[in-house]
């Protein structure tokens, strides 16, 4: 029986130990090294452990300021709308991130977007602290983040913020605006794969710039902790080789 009871103690072990091996999470979520583990197109650079997007170019953003003032990689934004572009990156069709995608009576033009694919479970759930900033006092431009699963509905586009809600002064800035920090959180209903992107775009011009920050990505399981269900284990374990014991 005291066997037995070990043997058995060590199989929930093992499985224990597998299953949280078997665990996915963000690679690199403090951007602490940089843009390791996320794909990115437009202007993107990560300065100082925190992702910035832009809806710069070098050629004709940010007066009254030089050109590309507010670029963030030496990088312009890449184009929306055409095929090759940010809507092909984070997987959406064609003009379908526009706040009119039947007519197109308001359309983005230009912007960036990172990305990054990782395995989730039932229960699991995304975080990350996120600010949008703006100059644009003309135009609504956007912010979202797009979440593509291998499961449950398959593709969200789930909005942040637009430039008309960054009221809040920035310091050091003469003309951008932000929301303040925000953070989001996603409770995924199913297991499987998941590729979340992030985009910031302009809305009907290209003559100012917006940008998205985001921070501290995490993707907290649902699944007790390995240290705790290991202990856990361990104390039934324990009870039950002490009570054949004192059978015996």
């Amino acid at each position: 029986m005291h066997h037995r009871q070990l043997t058995r103690l060590g199989a929930l072990l093992g499985s224990l130990m597998i299953s949280s091996l078997a665990q996915a999470d963000i690679t690199n979520g403090d951007f602490a090294n940089g843009l390791s583990g996320w794909q990115t197109f437009g202007d993107v650079a990560a300065p100082s452990g925190t992702l910035v997007l832009s809806t710069a170019t070098l050629g004709s953003d940010d007066y009254p300021f030089a050109d590309g003032h507010h670029n963030v990689s030496g990088q312009d934004a890449g184009v929306i709308g055409l095929p090759g572009g940010l809507e092909d990156f984070v997987g959406v069709a064609l003009g379908s991130l526009d706040p009119d995608p039947i007519n197109h009576t308001s359309v983005l033009w230009e912007g960036s977007a990172a990305r990054q694919s990782f395995a989730v479970q039932a229960g699991d759930t995304l975080s990350f602290d996120w600010n949008l900033l703006s100059a644009d006092r003309d135009f609504a431009d956007q912010a979202f983040v797009v979440i593509n699963t291998t499961f449950g509905n398959g593709l969200q586009v789930l909005a942040l913020a637009n430039a008309s809600l960054a009221t809040n002064a920035v310091p050091g800035s003469t003309d951008l605006l932000q929301t303040g920090v925000n953070q989001f959180s996603h409770t995924f209903t199913g297991a499987g794969l998941v590729t979340m992107s992030w985009v910031v775009a302009d809305l009907d011009d290209s003559a100012k710039t917006s940008l998205l920050t985001v921070d501290n990505v995490a993707l907290t399981s649902a699944v007790p902790e390995p240290t705790m269900a290991l202990l856990a284990l361990l104390g039934v374990g324990a009870l039950g080789v002490i009570r054949v014991n004192r059978r015996g």
